[in-house]
């Protein structure tokens, strides 16, 4: 591991010499010269994913914020690049970046961490099997909570219930603790992080034993988000459609509205509070815009039962820091579930100020009841859960998974539409099968958007020998085709398995569904099992025993055989399925099937299972 670090971090030393970096520049960047405290929250600001890193589409996005002209948007951020890779060099040497020195875990966000700490200490604090962990005391005390994985199991549940079968968590002695338990159980965390829709790239089972803080607070920060936000949407809360009432822009329609990401819907929410106030400011972004806490002190006049919250006593409080203690003591006094210090809302911290709004509505969010024709306009929706079918969000999670620059997909069938989302994943299958030039790169146009998924089909037909007959642009790009959609990318999805299996020492080929059926009863048989399979689509995998008798096969010890049930009733096939997944994950598999698609053997995803049992054998 710290070799890999030592080589990104020569990598950057040597990008920025490339790019003529002189010595007495970097002569001049002394301690003294940089502010660490101001860099991270500089970092924080940009790294709007939480990821932990800051990729160029959300430098590019900064940028053209601070007024740059997006054309050369791409100039400044080599600039920007090279000016980080000279701090980069500096910090290895000053803060023991990489190296055993504790200062750089020390100095790293410690407010964010803090609060993260604050949540989770509030929100497990009943869970005894995390006594040894919790409460979590000082800021960096998070790093080390974390480390035997089953913190982050459990945050994980928090954020998505059922994302883990409990039976599959390793419970870690302090006193003996088992670095293959361990191991297990960050897999298990980490892969069933990316099955539930967070991202995760680049980060590993050792990354998080050692403690590793940019990476541990990128996943955790993930996890708080996904557990505050996790009710914001119609299905947790009907009454989200009143705000179509004030809040629907030009041309937008009640689906349009109900489609966006928590964290727009959230802003609307605060908007139509302002509006209520009679309030002329409007919320654009959780930093700045609540710096001087008036947003906060109109919103929390309106959604405070007691009506104890007046904005014009908080707004004649001159110093920004009092109005802010004036705000947070309210916050904490509805019930938020999120707690921030007033300097957190001061220095506009976009994440805490995200998750305090979050906190604030869960607590109260101050909507009335739908009357008899809101009800009415709510039953002719449809399902809000971002698509309408289980492989959408398989496909869906897929594809964010893959950590590609700039592709993050909340719904599918209208994040493929203009085509670059397909030809972005077909370029990352197969390296250099786009040529890019024949792309447009902005397609505002639906003819644009139409010649996109056309060159996306042409892609798929010729260098992947796709199925597609009859599949045209049209039906993606302007009619949102879901069955066709679905079609190119599970083909896709299923190209980027096979093409990994290619890369195994396998002394005969595995790229066909027979060769992988072929393979997997070799391996249950030779371990002396004597449960078999069809295909992909035999109905007697429904009870989940040759699936769990395959894992075994592959490795013993992630299975505890004590807990397989019989698989002869619904709920025992469906407690196989759970378990089952949950036993890959903790081999690293990528799995982003529900134990519903086993239960109903789906063919694709049992042909996905198999394929990740294949990849970690090596087969």
């Amino acid at each position: 591991m710290a070799q890999r670090r030592a080589r990104s971090l020569t990598g950057c030393v040597e990008a920025g010499a490339k790019h003529g970096l002189s010595s007495n520049a970097s002569q001049a960047l002394s301690s003294e010269d940089i502010d660490v405290s101001k860099l991270r929250k500089l970092f924080a600001s940009l790294d709007t994913d939480g990821s932990g890193s800051i990729t160029a589409g959300e430098m590019r996005s900064a940028l053209t914020k601070m007024g740059a002209d997006p054309a050369a948007a791409d100039d400044e951020f080599a600039k920007a690049a090279q000016r980080g890779a000279e701090i980069v060099a500096l910090a290895k040497k000053v803060q023991g970046y990489g190296g055993a020195d504790a200062r750089s875990v020390h100095s790293y966000a410690e407010e964010e961490c803090k609060a993260f700490s604050d949540f989770i200490n509030a929100r497990l604090a009943d869970d005894e099997s995390l006594s040894h962990l919790l409460p979590i005391a000082t800021a960096d005390g998070l790093f080390s909570a974390v480390s035997d994985g089953m913190l982050l199991c459990r945050l994980l549940n928090e954020a998505a219930p059922g994302a883990i079968d409990e039976r599959a968590v390793n419970r870690i002695s302090p006193s003996k603790p088992s670095r293959f338990h361990v191991t297990e159980n960050q897999n298990l965390a980490i892969s069933a992080a990316k099955g539930s829709g967070i991202k995760v790239v680049n980060v590993g089972a050792e990354d998080i034993i050692e403690g590793q803080p940019h990476l541990i607070l990128g996943l955790v920060w993930q996890m708080v988000k996904m557990a505050l936000l996790s009710k914001i949407n119609l299905r947790s809360n009907p009454f989200l459609i009143r705000l179509a009432s004030l809040l629907l822009l030009e041309g937008e329609t009640l689906e349009d509205l109900l489609k966006l990401p928590p964290e727009q819907l959230l802003m609307r929410w605060v908007n139509y509070h302002l509006a209520q106030s009679s309030c002329s400011r409007r919320l654009r972004n959780f930093g700045s815009d609540v710096a001087d806490s008036e947003i906060y002190a109109h919103l929390l006049q309106q959604i405070d039962p007691g009506r104890r919250v007046s904005a014009a006593d908080v707004m004649r409080l001159g110093d920004k820091t009092a109005r802010a203690q004036q705000v947070v003591s309210a916050g904490r006094r509805l019930g938020s579930d999120f707690s921030i210090r007033p300097k957190d809302i001061v220095s506009a911290n976009e994440k805490l100020n995200l998750a305090f709004v979050a906190g604030l509505f869960n607590a109260c969010p101050a909507l009335e009841p739908l009357d008899e024709e809101e009800l009415k306009l709510f039953d002719e929706l449809e399902d809000d859960d971002v698509g309408d079918s289980r492989e959408e969000r398989a496909f869906r999670l897929w594809i964010n998974s893959l950590g590609i620059d700039g592709v993050y997909v909340d719904n599918l069938y209208d994040g493929v539409r203009d085509g670059l989302v397909l030809l972005s994943v077909m370029d990352h299958v197969q390296p250099g099968v786009v040529e890019w030039s024949k792309v447009n790169r902005k397609p505002g146009m639906v003819f644009k958007q139409v010649e996109n998924v056309n060159y996306a089909i042409a892609i798929g037909k010729g260098e992947f020998k796709f199925s597609l007959v009859g599949v045209a642009g049209s039906d993606i790009a302007v009619d949102g085709s879901k069955k066709l959609s679905l079609a190119l990318i599970w083909q896709l999805m299923r190209a980027h398995l096979v093409s990994f299996l290619a890369t195994l020492k396998s002394k005969t080929p595995r790229s066909t569904d027979s060769a992988m059926v072929r393979w997997a009863n070799e391996t249950v048989e030779a371990a002396g099992y004597a449960s078999r399979m069809k295909d992909f689509g035999d109905k007697s995998l429904a009870d989940g025993l040759f699936l769990l008798d395959l894992l075994t096969a592959v490795e013993r010890r992630c299975v505890n055989r004590d807990l397989l049930a019989d698989g002869a009733t619904d709920e025992s096939r469906l407690l196989n399925a759970k378990y089952a997944i949950a036993c890959a994950r903790k081999l690293g598999c990528a799995l982003f099937c529900l134990p519903e698609d086993l239960v109903e053997v789906r063919p694709k995803m049992v042909m996905s299972f198999v394929a990740s049992v294949m990849a970690f054998a090596g087969a």
